[in-house]
């Protein structure tokens, strides 16, 4: 073999593991993954804003669970769901909240009557379901809007770029601007994981 081809066969395996090791992440290609994001969420009508940092751990349209933390590590609540149950604990507050999931089911944490799961829709770039909910396309098929009107709630999706995006959610009283890293696929949820227990010393408020 002469090098001439030798050079254009190395330059052609070159360029294809190149495009392979940067392809993007498929959107909707993966049934379980973890996120580590970051959260800005203001409160419209006293104008308080809050930073966090809230991990998930999801197995879509299954199990999830989200660990949310202030700044320096602090933690602020811990939630598990799954699509008719859910059970949390907000530490600050002593109190741990168990019970059926809803569209009411997170008031005690956020002042937004947004079923819970629809959370793990928006992190695994899925319509948000429920009644109302109208959502809509971009150009290249992927989720830029859901819009509830009734409830006056609306989630964005935008600064797509490799599997990390940008997420706003805005409701009456409340708006979360939310970062999205690329999501870690590669994952291997430990037993226990999507349980959560009454804390010692911890209230507990069952939810109807």
């Amino acid at each position: 073999m002469n090098r001439t081809i030798q050079s254009f066969l190395l330059v052609s395996v070159s360029l294809t593991f190149f495009s392979c090791a940067t392809k993007p992440v498929q959107q909707g290609a993966f049934q379980k993954a973890k996120w580590e994001t970051k959260a800005q969420i203001k409160n419209l009508k006293d104008g308080k804003t809050q930073s966090v940092s809230i991990d998930i751990y999801a197995i879509k349209n299954q199990r999830a669970r989200f660990e949310i933390s202030a700044l320096l590590g602090y933690q602020v609540a811990s939630v598990v769901m799954s699509p008719s149950e859910i059970s949390y604990a907000i530490y600050p507050r002593k109190n741990f909240y168990f019970g059926r999931n809803s569209d009411e089911a997170f008031m005690h944490i956020l002042n937004l009557p947004l079923y819970p799961m629809n959370l793990t829709h928006i992190a695994f770039d899925e319509p948000i379901q429920g009644p109302g909910w109208r959502c809509l396309l971009s150009a290249t098929g992927l989720l830029s809007e859901c819009e509830n009107p009734q409830r006056e709630i609306t989630v964005t999706w935008s600064d797509r770029n490799e599997g990390k995006k940008r997420i706003l959610i805005r409701g009456p009283a409340f708006e979360m601007q939310w970062i999205f890293p690329a999501p870690q696929t590669e994952v291997e949820f430990k037993p226990g994981l999507f349980t959560l227990k009454q804390p010692p010393g911890f209230k507990a408020i069952q939810i109807n």
